[in-house]
C-alpha cells in the first residue's frame, strides 16, 4: 500500500468532516441499528457526535489526527476489501462461467478453424450496401 495522501487538509475540510462523521455516526448507531436490532436508542452516538460537531465548528485543526487515523483505516479496509471481492468475483463468476462453456465446446475467441487449413483465423466480414450509410441510426 503505497498510496499516501501529505496534503495538508484545510480548516473548511475538516469542518466537513467533522460534521460528516458525526452525523453518520448518529444515523447509523444512534437511529438506524437501534431500530433495525430493537434495542433501546443509545445515548453514546449523540454524545460523540455532538463532540464531532463541537471540534469541527469550534476547532476544526483538532479533527487533524483522528482524519489521518480514519483515512489510514480506509486504506486498510479497502485493500482488504478489494483483495475479497476480486477473489469472489473469479471463482464465483468467472470461473463457472469458463467451466460451463469448455464443458459444451463454446470458444468466445474463435480459436479453431474448423478443420480448414489455413494460415491465419481472420474472418472476413461481410460487405454491407451503400445505403447503409444514409441512416446511420
Amino acid at each position: 500500500m503505497t498510496t499516501q495522501s501529505n496534503t495538508a487538509m484545510s480548516g473548511p475540510e475538516l469542518r466537513q468532516f467533522g460534521l460528516l462523521f458525526g452525523a453518520i455516526l448518529v444515523l447509523l448507531f444512534g437511529l438506524l441499528l437501534p431500530f433495525l436490532i430493537g434495542y433501546s436508542f443509545p445515548t453514546w452516538p449523540w454524545a460523540v457526535a455532538l463532540l464531532f460537531a463541537v471540534l469541527a465548528l469550534l476547532a476544526p485543526t483538532a479533527l487533524t489526527p483522528f482524519y489521518r487515523g480514519w483515512m489510514r483505516f480506509g486504506l486498510i479496509a479497502a485493500f482488504i476489501n478489494t483483495r475479497i471481492i476480486m477473489f469472489v468475483l473469479y471463482y464465483m463468476l468467472f470461473v463457472p462461467t469458463g467451466l460451463v462453456m469448455k464443458l459444451f465446446g463454446r470458444d468466445a475467441l474463435a480459436r479453431t478453424t474448423g478443420g480448414k487449413t489455413t494460415d491465419s483465423y481472420r474472418v472476413a466480414s461481410a460487405v454491407r450496401p451503400n445505403d447503409h450509410f444514409e441512416r446511420p441510426y
